[in-house]
């Protein structure tokens, strides 16, 4: 059985040629964990759901990958790709640091960088509000059949 759930994240970023400027952004992830299978370091989930970069990207379709990795230095890292509203291509990658000394921030903050073709376009922070969205997260949390190969 995999878990299932869903995420909702909304910041802001800005682009790297003009920092003075920021914009606003919303990423609604679902993601399928699978069970892990034995003493695993690192857990890899695929991701899907929509993407919104302010004057960049409306609602585009984004495939990724969420990986947890369970030994240290532990964080879980977030990578996907979205196209904009123009047709480029652009790759997101961020991650999570868990931190005892921060946990609710360490657990609800992602901070990250979209690329295009390997070279930083835009600088992006996430942030999941617990106020906002926790009970829909825990609403979308479940279980469902592994896919078979």
């Amino acid at each position: 059985m995999s878990l299932v759930f869903t995420e909702t994240l909304r910041g802001s970023y800005f682009e790297v040629d003009q920092p003075a400027i920021t914009r606003l952004c919303e990423v609604f992830i679902h993601v399928r964990l699978p069970r892990p299978t034995g003493a695993m370091r690192v857990v890899e989930a695929e991701m899907t759901g929509t993407a919104t970069f302010e004057r960049l990207a409306t609602q585009q379709p984004i495939r990724g990958q969420l990986r947890l990795q369970l030994a240290r230095p532990r964080h879980v890292s977030y990578a996907f790709q979205v196209q904009t509203d123009d047709g480029r291509t652009l790759q997101f990658a961020g991650a999570k640091h868990p931190s005892l000394m921060r946990p609710v921030y360490s657990a609800t903050s992602l901070w990250g960088t979209l690329s295009e073709a390997g070279v930083p376009r835009a600088m992006v922070r996430l942030h999941f509000d617990l106020r906002r969205d926790l009970v829909a997260f825990l609403q979308s949390l479940g279980r469902t059949a592994d896919r078979l190969p």
